[in-house]
């Protein structure tokens, strides 16, 4: 019989942490909702947070992956990439698909290189 006094009081401990989680959780998207940016900010893209975490080559890496979940380029796992859709949405995926080409292509990491946003390396002698 003490085990079911035991048991309400669990009960009553749990739902009581259930209640205050639920509180919190209320009033930490009432606090998000009253800081939305008003004075001008605003959010990165896709692609300048891609530049931003690997550069020319991670944007590229992006563009493609986009591309390949709308099923608009194939990426095979031996490398090859091919357009499906030729009409890019932006300069990014018209700029991939220009790299690309209309056929088949093998390898895409040198197409990566190849990128025309990719920044010119410095000379080495």
């Amino acid at each position: 019989m003490f085990w079911v006094l035991l048991l309400l009081l669990a009960w009553a401990f749990a739902g009581t942490a259930c209640t205050r989680l639920c509180l919190a959780a209320v009033r930490s998207a009432a606090a998000d909702a009253r800081d939305t940016t008003t004075d001008g900010e605003r959010d990165l893209t896709l692609y300048e947070a891609a530049f931003l975490s690997g550069g020319p080559a991670r944007v590229a890496d992006v563009t493609m992956v986009s591309m390949a979940r709308q099923r608009r380029l194939l990426l095979a796992h031996t490398g090859w990439a091919t357009v499906v859709d030729p009409r890019g949405r932006d300069e990014m995926e018209r700029s991939v698909i220009g790299a690309i080409g209309p056929e088949p292509r093998p390898r895409c990491s040198r197409r990566r290189r190849s990128s025309p946003w990719r920044s010119p390396s410095p000379r080495r002698r």
